[in-house]
């Protein structure tokens, strides 16, 4: 009768590390300032179209604060060549 042998290691299996997978890239959209453009521009329509009462209403709707509101509309002053640069 034949002796078989085995050779067992006890010792811990190497770790072989997982492959990092690659970096989601996700489209950033519109820029800060371009939303905050065109909020300002929705709100001055709101406001025309007699839909928001004044400033401090469209304020208190969209929970911002007056000073904020004001920040906001001020972009409706900036140069139409930057406001094109904005949302372009």
């Amino acid at each position: 009768m034949t002796t078989v042998r085995f050779k067992i290691d006890l010792a811990r299996p190497k770790r072989i590390p997982k492959p990092k997978p690659p970096p989601v890239v996700r489209d950033p959209g519109p820029s800060r300032a371009a939303r905050r453009l065109a909020l300002a521009y929705w709100i001055e329509r709101n406001i025309e179209a007699g839909n928001l009462a004044d400033y401090a209403t469209a304020a208190r709707l969209l929970g911002l604060s007056r000073a904020r509101m004001t920040q906001v509309v001020n972009m409706l002053m900036l140069p139409v060549e930057t406001q094109e640069n904005l949302l372009g």
